[in-house]
């Protein structure tokens, strides 16, 4: 979001007719000029393609840090105009104010980690964030403008590969037949192997020649010979690599590829600004454009969007610290021992305390963890033959752990592993011998103690004959193939299908301390999140991340384009997607009923972007494009509402705190005095659809019997993206 929309939104500064006006000259022949100078083929770098002035939301966020980073923020400016605003720059000088900015870049990012800014962290967070974006494009625009000749010679070295790659195959291949080194000498793998990366392209040529002419001669046999994997891939291998030497280096700097360059970050400040489908479609357009008119099909400029705006628009980082506190168990069983050992009867009890964890295991691709259950057994027996009676103690430990895979659709297991520690000490024995009771029991007791290692080992191996069938079941019951997770993930998925809430994209990772959950709901005429700063995790408990793009696709999908809703409506229509989203009733309370004159009023939603969401400087803006429709009263027709909503936590609740709701008219208004009663209008329908609330913060998760308190502890609203921590 922009930070110049937001700060404005939230101070309720306006512009003046007179400095609007000016502003609106401004763009236009602002826009003239890029036009003209992107169709200047003299043009260099980024001058005509760069807007012609520096984004209004980087001079917002510089002017929101405090007075002692003064000077060094007016040396930012400085910067940036060198960039944007500066006469005369070629590509090198644009270079030089490109590395200048990345410096501050880095300033801004090493303050970030220092504990002594974390007053301003949240104006850093938003400065840090505009500025890279800006910086990512930047730099992809011009490296691209000034590709040419490298790019036909790195065409050229991968196809070489590619040759050289496919003679290894051919050659290995036609030694293991008959007459093969025959076929290998025809088809003079060694005279190309020597000429790759020369000038020279004849033998190249040649051989493929000799195939053509030997696919079209030969016989039957001959051809099935010719059809071979490794003949054919050589073929194919050898016409990309002359092709690429044949074709022409592409053009650096070419008009067309300006024009779309400019178009495109022209686009993407509009879309920083407004997040209007218009823009999304413009910069989509652009983009296009770039990657048909690049070198190098736009891949350059492909990694700074991908990164900046076609990146996951969700994310979750759980710690395990966090995780464990939810799923760990602790058990306790006492009970009857009865079993025959090294030809004795014993009888007795035992106690087995387990402690069931998680331990995540470090994986890029999937989710990777071992439920773990860890027990001591403490156990009191006799051990009873014709001869003697011998009392044992038993204090065994043992570690069981079992793999779990999630790989973003289903959960798998793998069988379960164990670990045992057995020891048994003999406390005592009874004999019945008489005057010699004493020394028989003695000896019994030596008796034992030399077979307390056969004893251990037997322990050892009751032990894991009972733990491991009993552990197996019950991980499998929950996180097998035919367990009651992957059904309910089944139902989930298949709701967000039907809603169209299904990610297009997501990842799955752990680290030996976190779980990573990353997804992307973006369709290919929409725009995806960016990447979030560090910041904004907190680095305990569990992080939710929900990306600005995340909010706007996901209201884009509730189909309020032209219609026309009362407040139970609205409502109505959310509740019952939650309901189907989780698979159970959900009813949102009441706590605060409207007035019922304004809920008898209806909202008509426009037919583009009724709804928006913008993040940044602490709030979420939320902006309605709608016109209001009362019985038995004028109908007011399209008017923009924003509705800035800021959230804090307190010892108690969350707090989400509206600010002052502006409305506009979609188109002008007849006359002042008109748009004033209907702006009245609409601001108190909306007053009474927002009001203040308190929610509490602290929740209590129940899982099998046990219940684990959670409570929110931080909420950031910055740089477009809300952060929401669970500890």
């Amino acid at each position: 979001m922009s930070a110049g929309r937001t700060m404005s939104s939230l101070r309720g500064k306006r512009l003046s007719r007179g400095v609007w006006g000016m502003v609106l000259v401004g763009t236009v022949i602002s826009g003239a000029w890029v036009s003209y100078a992107a169709d200047d083929a003299s043009a260099t770098g980024l001058r005509g393609v760069l807007p012609a002035e520096v984004p209004s939301g980087l001079t917002v966020a510089i002017a929101a840090l405090p007075e002692t980073w003064q000077p060094w923020g007016e040396g930012l400016t400085a910067d940036l105009s060198t960039l944007y605003e500066k006469e005369g720059l070629d590509a090198a000088a644009q270079r030089k104010a490109i590395g200048a900015l990345d410096a501050r870049l880095k300033t801004v990012a090493s303050s970030l980690a220092d504990p002594k800014y974390k007053s301003i962290s949240n104006q850093l967070i938003s400065l840090h964030g505009g500025l890279k974006r800006r910086l990512d494009l930047a730099k992809a625009a011009i490296d691209t403008l000034e590709m040419g000749p490298e790019i036909k010679a790195a065409r050229i070295e991968a196809a070489r590969k590619d040759v050289l790659n496919a003679l290894a195959a051919l050659e290995k291949d036609l030694r293991a037949v008959k007459g093969g080194d025959a076929w290998i000498k025809y088809l003079q793998v060694a005279e190309v192997r020597s000429q790759l990366g020369g000038k020279s392209v004849a033998t190249v040529a040649g051989v493929r020649d000799k195939l053509k002419g030997q696919v079209t001669h030969a016989d039957d046999k001959i051809r099935t010979f010719l059809d071979r994997p490794s003949i054919t891939v050589y073929d194919s291998a050898l016409a990309a690599y002359d092709g690429a030497v044949a074709d022409a280096a592409p053009a650096s700097n070419s008009p067309a590829l300006r024009k779309s360059l400019g178009e495109l970050l022209a686009g993407v400040e509009d879309y920083e600004l407004t997040h209007t489908s218009a823009s999304t479609s413009a910069v989509r357009k652009a983009f296009e454009a770039v990657r048909a008119a690049a070198p190098d099909g736009g891949e350059r400029v492909s990694q700074a969007v991908r990164t900046d705006y076609f990146n996951y628009n969700l994310r979750v980082i759980a710690t395990e610290a966090f995780l464990n506190r939810v799923v760990s168990q602790r058990r306790q069983e006492s009970g009857a021992v009865r079993d025959y050992i090294l030809g004795a009867n014993v009888y007795g009890n035992q106690t087995t305390a387990t402690t069931v964890s998680l331990n995540l295991v470090p994986s890029a691709n999937v989710a990777q963890f071992d439920i773990v259950a860890s027990g001591a057994i403490s156990s009191s027996t006799v051990g009873v033959t014709d001869q003697a009676q011998i009392y044992t103690q038993g204090n065994h430990y043992f570690t069981a752990a079992k793999r779990i895979s999630f790989n973003g659709d289903k959960f798998s297991t793998q069988p379960a592993r164990i670990s045992v520690s057995a020891h048994n000490t003999t406390t005592g024995a009874d004999t019945d011998f008489g005057l010699f009771t004493g020394i028989a029991n003695g000896i019994a007791v030596r008796k034992a103690e030399e077979m307390r290692g056969e004893s251990e080992a037997i322990a050892a191996s009751r032990v894991q004959s009972n733990v491991i069938p009993k552990f197996n079941s019950e991980v499998d019951k929950e996180f097998g193939a035919n367990g009651s997770f992957n059904p309910k993930l089944g139902e989930r998925f298949a709701a967000l299908q039907e809603l169209q809430l299904y990610p297009d994209a997501k990842s799955w990772s752990t680290t030996d301390n976190e779980l990573r959950v990353m997804s992307r709901l973006m369709s290919a005429a929409e725009l995806g999140g960016s990447d979030p700063n560090p910041a904004l995790v907190l680095g305990r408990g569990v992080t939710i991340l929900a990306h600005e793009s995340l909010m706007n696709n996901a209201a884009d999908r509730l189909d309020l384009k032209g219609q026309t809703l009362t407040d139970d409506q609205f409502k109505a229509r959310i509740e019952a997607n939650m309901t189907k989203l989780l698979g159970r009733e959900v009813k949102f309370k009441n706590d605060k009923p409207a007035d019922a004159e304004e809920s008898a009023k209806s909202l008509a939603f426009a037919q583009n972007d009724p709804i928006r969401f913008q993040v940044g400087d602490g709030a979420l803006i939320v902006t309605l494009r709608a016109g209001l429709k009362q019985e038995g009263k004028e109908e007011i027709p399209t008017q923009i509402i924003t509705i800035p909503l800021t959230f804090s936590v307190d010892v108690k609740n969350v707090v989400i705190e509206p600010g002052r709701i502006e409305v506009s008219p979609a188109e002008k208004a007849d006359n002042a005095a008109t748009q004033v009663a209907r702006a009245g209008v609409i601001r108190k329908k909306i007053e009474a659809a927002f009001p203040r609330r308190e929610m509490d913060r602290i929740a209590m998760l129940e899982r099998d019997k046990t219940k684990v308190r959670v409570a929110v502890t931080r909420i950031k609203a910055l740089d477009g993206w809300i952060s929401v921590t669970f500890e």
